[in-house]
């Protein structure tokens, strides 16, 4: 009998050659209950601050370092959907961040992501190379849970890529579980989404809309017809 954690290596790898040659994609979704401690559960002493960024002029600011990995369009688009950042700061240096948003939220090539609207969303993570270790990733995480409890949420929930082990155990520090799995196929211009029963219950789905799939789907007959 395979040893557990070989036989996950091998679901994983399985996965990965599937997404590369087929276009399948699958993650795992987390969920947890909004709390009331935030943040100040994972302080130690140190010079990080955390505090909500949603004014444009400032977040754009950031965008100047690309160590950051922001751009402009991407705050822009994410400020005017009502998405908000949470923001460390080591003095006055923005040192990691982590957006939030409350309804649908574009992930890549044309796919979105859809969730409860008592849910908010957690996406785009990052901390840079040196202040990682420091558990910033959960703070992060929870510093705004309760200005998403006043907006009306009771829920996060996020989703982390079969292979990435750092971010499975910083979302199970914070009280993360796994309520399921979803993913998407996209072959011969079409779009086919599927997701677990847990993942259904949190109403978290990836979906194209319409008028993208039908573009897409457009393209690929007219580029069929020009190849034959």
């Amino acid at each position: 009998m395979a040893h557990p954690e070989q036989a996950i290596k091998d679901i994983v790898m399985f996965f990965d050659r599937l997404r590369y040659y087929c276009g399948v994609h699958l993650v795992r979704i987390t969920g947890r209950p909004l709390t009331n401690f935030g943040w100040s559960a994972w302080r130690k002493k140190t010079s990080i601050t955390y505090r909500l960024l949603v004014d444009r002029r400032e977040l754009l600011s950031h965008c100047a370092d690309p160590a950051l990995q922001l751009s402009t369009n991407f705050v822009s688009a994410a400020l005017a959907r009502g998405d908000i950042c949470v923001a460390a700061f080591d003095g006055g240096r923005l040192v990691a961040y982590e957006w939030v948003a409350f309804g649908p939220t574009p992930h890549i090539g044309g796919v979105w992501v859809e969730f409860d609207k008592t849910a908010r969303y957690g996406y785009k993570q990052f901390v840079l190379p040196q202040y990682r270790g420091q558990r910033i990733a959960a703070a992060l995480a929870t510093h705004g849970d309760g200005w998403c409890k006043r907006r009306g949420c009771s829920r996060a929930v996020s989703f982390i890529d079969l292979d990435n082990k750092a971010s499975w155990h910083a979302s199970l520090r914070v009280g993360n579980q796994t309520v399921g799995y979803a993913g998407y196929v996209t072959i011969f211009g079409m779009f086919i989404s599927f997701r677990t029963f847990g993942a259904r219950q949190t109403g978290f789905r990836f979906h194209r809309p319409v008028e993208q799939a039908a573009t897409t789907f457009r393209t690929s007959l007219e580029n069929e017809r020009s190849a034959s």
